[in-house]
């Protein structure tokens, strides 16, 4: 309809300028004839040149709108047929803007969950080729910032169970999974791929890579309690036993004997059941089982307690122990009776590993971050490197003189009841210069 509107208006102003032409022959001859003709052919030049210019306008608008300015609307006017045009090529780019926005919005919400996923998501083609990979994945991969988008999976990790796995699933169409361990990273992951087909057919696999190394580490720690424990109770069950068949054998007639044997029997079930309490403990911190019963204490307090407790077994080894300066100190919010039981694993231990004429210091003191810093520093054997790093694990026992008698987990204990307060321990040593462990916890709050 608007089409034929223009036409009707070209063809009405046509038709007006012809009769302008034969009027002004008739009434002013040939001359007025020719002068009539120069001016239609002026303005028809004009009208064609206007009309020219406002359809190149609007051609320029619209390519520009489509290719390098998506904001770019054209200017309305001319012709109503044209400016009915523009009008409908701006809705149209309107409408064309909001879905493209909407289009972005989406994106950028998929990228934001493939980003924060715990697991690591990587699309993979018939070929290897990595297209796309989350920053969990690359994590989990050891991969860092050299990752590029079309590179081998095979560049991101030398595993060759990943490529393998993608590379099938991508083919056959058949899911794949496999348990990986990635030596770049250091970490165990169960990886599942799944097949995928785009819109150009083209088959592909999305690869899932789930972060077992807890959940290995929890197993590989659990069998080891069970290991560790059943070695300990072993010795004190097998002296038990011979002590009980030595009795049964007729040593039971001899009062000495049977005395003796007794007493054995006796200090190996304590053995046993100090064991046995200390490893329900660890398991009840372990699981936060354990109820602590917070109160503000005084650091000082708590030193004086704990050297005056073991000052008797220090003078019987012949060490010497000794409370630094720490009044002043603010409180500290614990537990009174498990704080005090992590300074006696810790004197304990310190006493045990002394030769005569040692030294022992406790004390306290206030850091730059808000905590007090108790420390317990004796200047024994000290710790090897090869030791220093596991002498907070469960059963773990540095050499005979350092734990003699003790079960290795006074240590382990020690640690999680310093981190059910919200607090950290760790531990400084040199090989023949003594250890010092050091203890920071919160300040009481007010």
């Amino acid at each position: 309809m608007a089409s034929w509107s223009l036409k009707w208006r070209i063809l009405t102003e046509t038709a007006v300028l012809v009769a302008v032409t034969g009027i002004s022959a008739v009434l002013f001859g040939v001359t007025g004839a020719v002068i009539a003709g120069i001016l239609v052919a002026l303005v028809a030049a004009y009208r064609a040149d206007r009309l020219s210019r406002l359809f190149h306008r609007m051609t320029e608008g619209v390519l520009r709108a489509a290719t390098i300015d998506r904001d770019h609307r054209i200017q309305p006017g001319g012709p109503a047929e044209l400016d009915r045009m523009a009008r409908a090529v701006n809705r149209l780019a309107d409408r064309l803007g909001a879905a493209m926005a909407e289009t972005g919005a989406e994106r950028a919400r998929l990228g934001a969950i493939l980003d924060s996923m715990a697991e690591g998501v990587l699309l993979v083609d018939e070929d290897g080729g990595v297209e796309f990979a989350n920053p969990t994945a690359l994590f989990l991969l050891g991969a860092g910032s050299t990752f590029r988008p079309g590179s081998h999976i095979s560049s991101l990790n030398n595993t060759y169970e990943l490529s393998d796995i993608a590379t099938r699933c991508a083919a056959s169409g058949e899911p794949r999974q496999a348990q990986v361990d990635i030596r770049a990273s250091g970490r165990f992951v169960q990886a599942l791929a799944t097949p995928m087909t785009d819109r150009d057919d083209v088959r592909k696999s999305v690869l899932i890579l789930t972060d077992l190394s807890e959940v290995r580490r929890t197993e590989i720690t659990r069998r080891e309690f069970v290991s560790n424990a059943s070695h300990e109770l072993r010795t004190p069950i097998a002296a038990i036993k011979a002590a009980a068949e030595t009795l049964q054998r007729g040593a039971g007639e001899d009062p000495v004997a049977r005395k003796d044997f007794l007493e054995r029997i006796l200090s190996d079930t304590a053995r046993m059941e100090a064991m046995v309490q200390e490893m329900l403990e660890l398991s009840r911190l372990e699981s936060g089982q354990t109820p602590l019963h917070i109160a503000a204490l005084d650091p000082a307090e708590l030193l004086r307690d704990v050297c005056e407790r073991f000052t008797p077994l220090a003078e019987r080894s012949h060490v010497s122990i000794s409370v630094q300066e720490s009044n002043g100190l603010p409180a500290v919010s614990v537990d009174r009776a498990k704080f005090e039981q992590v300074f006696a694993n810790l004197v304990a231990n310190a006493l045990n590993a002394m030769p005569n004429g040692g030294q022992l210091k406790i004390g306290a003191e206030r850091n730059g971050g808000g905590k007090v810093v108790f420390t317990v520093a004796d200047n024994g054997p000290g710790i090897s490197p090869t030791h220093l790093p596991h002498i907070f694990e469960r059963f773990y026992k540095v050499d005979s003189s350092r734990t003699a008698g003790g079960s290795g987990l006074g240590l382990a204990i020690a640690k999680h009841i310093v981190q059910a307060h919200g607090g950290e321990i760790a531990v400084e040593s040199k090989a023949g210069e003594g250890s010092k462990f050091r203890i920071s916890m919160p300040v009481a709050d007010g």
